[in-house]
């Protein structure tokens, strides 16, 4: 990727690598010493390092508490060697409430032996964690309560906001309540991986106005946008459209990272809806005020903004600007601008009223004094530092106003949001509904984003804007599992018993994945759905985190294996694939991927079977080239393809019918199944390979075409 290009002018604030990438490791990609040092190019740009992702495996392969610390050491003595100075700070594990094991033994115990080893071997490092899945505040407390008895309090508190936007704010909010009633001093906030429920809306703008907009007005130090789409590694979060095209995502986060002076105000109409929402900063220094924004909206959306700066003069220079997005990988020429022209100013506020406006587009009001510094000719990149802007609730005429209120004393934001309030240079942005439709609903889109990437610099300069790019391929991500007979929650741990706030839960008010896609109220096929209210991880059966069923459907467990059946299979037709789980088709991409698709009955979904040895040939017709598994890999989550024929057992499928005319597709090289990842539902589902689990994603009927 040219750097210089794609990454420097958002001016990112904080990336999250593994601390290894490449065979053997968590994730082929990344590495946080190699990424951290092209990092330097964006001064003020810091790296966040993963530790637990130079472990194999998903869950992470537990090698033993002294392989583990000599593996923390190592890279330390590493780390220290390259020479680099720009990191944010060491992440000592990753999702435990999913991913540590009660076989590992005491998280808590590993916890307090890497801390310790970290203070002594890299005393001046921060350490973050404890990384959860999501804001579980039991566990929270617990966890924090045992750090504080034992002298290993985190510098940077974290965790994952991995559902939407919904319940970010009151989370943040509990969360400074639960420090305050422990008595811990108010650590920074670190939300290391967000998104929305709908993870092709990676990149949207609307939805990621909603997350900049929150985090900022509570303050959140830095968060990274998720990495949903692993076999596109370097696209930034979907900000990128293709590897050498940039997205509408893309220049919504430049505006965001252009923000310089103070981050100011922003009250939404409704804080706790998924309305629009956004940022705002003035910086008097170049004479401007810029704000940013965007969400569900019901098509007209009013922005009053208050106590404009007095270098705006008695009329101000207002543009409005906005960048339509299509989907994570349609390309985007950039801004449109929508109007420019003068407003007067009155008891020094203005009113700005845009019409025809929609949920996943993402908007901009740059305000300068008409002929006063930074005036009308101020383009993108002379832009502005952003601050919470407010979130019009549904109704006819969404109303933001901009009150003055900075949250920060210098320049622009130190993480998302700004610090303390300062008198000076004050705009508050307000949304308010101009009638009285109690209609807030309206705008609740649970397709709305799933690319929150937030770019913010920590440095009191322009480059305050908090992009983080998560490089952390979650093994989390799921979508909705239409599996009729079996909950198969895939984020089970049946070590937690205690039943409330389940976070995968399809019955209670705090399951993130309620009321969206991955919610399946007819049937429970939710992967998410969880029957015992309050662990988010627990299931009763065919959980593939869990190691204590009865049915052996662990997905990290190879003892429910499909039995072997002889295959009915001929070699003569064509034939389409079909997903038991999704009902979608086995696709060839044109860029060699292969993922799941409605049928369309294109050639690209037409497949031929050849018998050769102990397996099949499985050839595109589209593309004419073989099923394969990248790289010959023998490792659970590695990528199938399709790639030009060759003799290697890579590319050499058994076919082992299951009963019900479904059958289980099963790599010669590598004894892993084909599978549609994570269980999803959706068109563009990615396919890979994984140890067998009894899955429905595992399942598939082929029907002669």
């Amino acid at each position: 990727m040219d750097f210089k290009t794609f990454v420097a002018p958002l001016h990112p604030f904080v990336m999250r690598n593994p601390a290894r990438g490449g065979n053997g490791n968590q994730h082929p990609f990344g590495d946080a010493i190699k990424v951290a040092k092209r990092l330097t190019e964006s001064p003020g740009a810091l790296m966040s390092v993963d530790l637990p992702d130079m472990l194999p495996g998903w869950p992470y392969n537990w090698p033993g508490m002294d392989n583990w610390l000599n593996q923390v050491k190592a890279f330390i003595e590493d780390k220290k060697k390259s020479g680099l100075t720009n990191w944010y700070g060491l992440e000592i594990w990753n999702e435990p409430d999913g991913t540590w094991k009660e076989s590992n033994g005491s998280f808590n115990e590993m916890w307090k032996k890497t801390y310790d080893l970290i203070r002594q071997a890299d005393p001046g490092e921060k350490i973050i964690g404890p990384c959860y899945s999501y804001y579980q505040e039991n566990k929270l407390k617990d966890f924090l309560q045992y750090c504080k008895q034992n002298d290993c309090i985190p510098d940077i508190i974290s965790w994952h906001e991995l559902s939407g936007i919904d319940g970010v704010a009151s989370h943040l909010k509990a969360y400074r309540n639960l420090e305050r009633s422990l008595g811990i001093k108010e650590l920074p906030i670190s939300i290391n991986e967000y998104c929305d429920a709908e993870h092709e809306l990676e990149g949207q703008p609307g939805s990621s106005a909603r997350f900049i907009g929150k985090f900022e007005r509570y303050k959140v130090d830095s968060a990274m946008i998720t990495w949903w789409f692993v076999p596109h590694p370097g696209r930034l979060g979907s900000l990128m459209a293709t590897d050498t095209e940039k997205g509408a995502g893309w220049y919504f986060y430049q505006w965001y990272g252009d923000m310089t002076g103070d981050m100011v105000s922003v009250t939404p109409p409704n804080e706790n809806s998924k309305n629009v929402d956004g940022a705002a900063c003035v910086d008097a220094s170049k004479g401007y005020v810029s704000f940013i924004f965007g969400g569900p909206n019901d098509g007209s959306i009013n922005a009053v903004i208050k106590n404009l700066p007095t270098f705006i003069g008695s009329a101000a220079n207002v543009k409005v600007e906005k960048v339509d997005w299509k989907s994570k990988d349609t390309p985007s020429s950039g801004p449109d601008k929508i109007f420019e022209k003068s407003y007067p100013v009155t008891n020094g506020q203005i009113s700005v009223d845009l019409s025809g406006t929609n949920g996943s587009s993402g908007y901009r009001i740059y305000i300068t004094g008409t002929g006063g510094a930074g005036g009308a000719g101020a383009g993108a990149g002379d832009a502005p530092a952003p601050a919470p802007v407010p979130v019009p609730a549904p109704g006819n005429n969404d109303n933001i106003t901009n009150n003055n209120v900075p949250n920060n004393n210098n320049n622009a934001n130190n993480g998302f949001p700004g610090n303390d309030n300062n008198n000076n240079n004050n705009i508050n942005n307000q949304w308010n509904n101009n009638n009285n439709n109690n209609n807030n609903n309206q705008w609740n889109n649970n397709n709305n984003n799933n690319n929150n990437n937030q770019w913010n610099n920590n440095n009191n300069n322009n480059n305050n804007n908090q992009w983080n790019n998560n490089n952390n391929n979650n093994q989390w991500n799921n979508n909705n599992n239409n599996n009729n007979n079996n909950n198969n929650n895939q984020w089970n741990n049946n070590n937690n018993n205690n039943n409330n706030n389940n976070q995968w839960n399809n019955n209670n008010n705090n399951n993130p994945w309620n009321n969206n896609q991955w919610n399946n109220n007819n049937n429970n096929n939710n992967q998410w759905n969880n029957n015992n209210n309050n662990n988010p991880w627990n299931n009763n059966n065919n959980n593939p985190w869990n190691n204590n069923n009865n049915n052996n459907n662990n997905q990290w467990n190879n003892n429910g294996n499909v039995q072997q059946a002889t295959t009915n299979v001929s070699q003569g037709p064509k034939y389409k694939i079909v997903n038991r789980n999704s009902n979608k088709v086995l696709t060839a991409g044109n860029d060699g991927n292969v993922q799941q698709w409605s049928d369309n009955g294109n050639t690209n979904q037409q497949w031929t079977m050849t018998k050769e040895g102990n397996g099949y040939k499985i050839v595109n017709v589209g593309t004419n080239m073989a099923l394969d598994v990248s790289g010959a890999s023998k490792n659970d989550g590695s990528n199938v393809v399709v790639s030009s024929s060759n003799t290697g057992t890579n590319q050499l499928w058994s076919v082992q019918e299951i009963g019900a005319g479904y059958s289980v597709i099963q790599n010669l090289n590598s004894a892993k199944n084909l599978d549609v990842e994570k269980g999803s539902i959706i068109d563009g589902g990615n396919v890979l390979q994984w140890s067998n689990n009894g899955n429905s994603n595992q399942q598939w009927k082929i029907i002669t075409v």
